[in-house]
């Protein structure tokens, strides 16, 4: 049954979140608001809506392994495998604003978080001041996406031309979906470490990890067959951002997170060192070539490898 429950989970949050975007962007536009602003905040942030849910649903269980596993796990895969099989599709060149603003804020979130976890705990405290600099940064892209329409064009944006009855029908079903979805992964994921006495930690990592970053593997690899590169890294890059500032943010604020020891130890620092491997990689190329690519697949798999035979 756990196998069942994780694919119904994770083909809900999918579609739960297709239909979310889908419905609130072409509700926003009928409002007025800009096409590029619904780019840069709900369809960017769409794509991790899966990884929201089955985080704050996690920590609602009390299931902090898999509510924290599921973050760290999710922004490797998108770095080392998301990003590292669309490059080896097409390389991916990068424009000169991901180097300066994008990738400095993302390296420096991400190395707050693995301050922030060195006591084995996220408090709210902590957790607040993650979420405030998510805030600082959403109105930051907001207030100048008029410079930043190279990084969304406006045909790519999931718009339908529906009533305002079917939008928000739209909305509110993908709102369930996503609900639905988030109960079952989780349900699926802690019977899945139950029959096979695997630590819910390594289930968070892995399995519900990828399975909460098939939006992003899907946007990814469609945006580099398309040769549209910019889509393509900053759809990651956006995910990541999200992904431990608001994410993990937000969530301790209602219940403060335990934090795995193994995490702390090896998982948090293998998460930091792709990031800046990716910073290192923007910084002194203007492209991110099949090479590049092939070296971020094969961290994946070392990652992996550690977790089975435990080589750090």
């Amino acid at each position: 049954m756990y196998i069942l429950y994780l694919l119904a989970g994770f083909i809900l949050l999918y579609f739960g979140a297709e239909l979310l975007v889908k419905g609130s962007s072409a509700i926003a536009l009928q409002f007025g608001v800009k096409k590029i602003v619904i780019g840069l905040t709900i369809v960017s942030i769409g794509t991790s809506l899966p990884e929201f849910v089955v985080s704050l649903f996690a920590a609602l269980d009390r299931v902090d392994d898999v509510s924290v596993g599921n973050i760290v796990g999710s922004n490797l895969a998108n770095i080392l495998l998301v990003l590292g099989l669309a490059t080896l599709i097409r390389p991916i060149h990068i424009k000169k604003r991901i180097v300066l603003i994008e990738m400095p804020v993302l390296i420096a979130i991400s190395v707050l978080f693995v301050f922030f976890c060195r006591d084995q705990r996220l408090i709210p405290l902590e957790s607040g001041i993650l979420l405030c600099l998510f805030l600082i940064y959403l109105v930051f892209i907001i207030s100048n996406s008029k410079i930043r329409t190279e990084l969304v064009e406006t045909e790519d944006l999931p718009v339908q031309r529906h009533s305002l009855a079917v939008n928000l029908i739209m909305t509110v079903v993908g709102i369930f979906g996503l609900i639905i979805g988030g109960q079952l992964t989780i349900r699926g994921a802690v019977d899945l470490a139950r029959v096979f006495q695997v630590p819910e930690v390594v289930i968070g990592l892995t399995i519900v990890a990828v399975g909460t970053s098939l939006p992003e593997l899907f946007t990814s690899v469609i945006a580099a067959i398309r040769g549209e590169d910019e889509i393509s890294i900053g759809n990651v890059i956006g995910s990541n951002l999200f992904n431990v500032a608001f994410i993990l943010g937000f969530v301790p604020l209602i219940y403060p997170l335990r934090i795995s020891p193994s995490i702390v130890r090896v998982d948090n620092w293998l998460m930091l060192a792709a990031t800046l491997l990716l910073g290192i990689f923007t910084l002194f190329t203007n492209r991110i070539s099949r090479w590049m690519g092939f070296s971020l697949v094969s961290g994946y798999i070392i990652f992996l490898l550690n977790l089975i035979f435990h080589f750090i």
